[in-house]
């Protein structure tokens, strides 16, 4: 008979600060401060190489790219704060904002990258940025159900409804080794 194991479930405190307010490790959450600093430092050694090679289009792109990439992540903090069945026009400005940002640096590292790859390669970069820009419309605006939401805290009541499985992970995994 295979023995269960049960262990303590243990969430991050980048996924769900609110979640662990009673616990005092916040060591993950100096992980944005670190993509920050990596960003600054790629940014800038890129824009001098860039200055030195005489590329002004490559130093307004980075550019662009440092300064949307903070806007963007303000967006999805804004956008994470608000309440998840909350209909307004601020949520579908910040959808639409997050969408246009998000595809425009993606067709900016395919136009960076389609000057020196071949136009088989640019065609399929492109196609791949078309792709995943109509994707992440269609997730933002389509598929962005308030009624299906469940919150990653274990903690939130999301509705009164009870979930199709209510079993714990590892009965679940016992019942799949049978």
């Amino acid at each position: 008979m295979p023995s269960i194991r049960r262990s303590r479930k243990l969430t991050l405190p980048i996924s769900c600060n609110k979640c662990n307010t009673g616990n005092k490790d916040f060591t993950l959450s100096l992980l944005p401060y670190f993509a920050y600093l990596n960003l600054a430092v790629s940014s800038m050694s890129t824009i001098y190489r860039a200055y030195i090679h005489n590329d002004m289009p490559m130093i307004v792109f980075i550019v662009y790219v440092y300064f949307a990439y903070f806007v963007l992540d303000h967006c999805f903090t804004a956008f994470n704060k608000l309440p998840p069945n909350e209909n307004s026009q601020k949520k579908e400005f910040l959808k639409f904002t997050i969408c246009v940002l998000s595809s425009s640096i993606l067709f900016g590292f395919a136009c960076q990258f389609a000057t020196f790859l071949s136009l088989a390669a640019s065609l399929s970069i492109f196609v791949v940025v078309i792709a995943s820009s109509l994707c992440l419309f269609y997730v933002h605006f389509f598929c962005d159900d308030p009624k299906t939401f469940r919150a990653s805290c274990p903690n939130e009541k999301t509705s009164g409804k009870k979930n199709k499985s209510t079993k714990p992970v590892s009965e679940i995994a016992l019942v799949i080794e049978k």
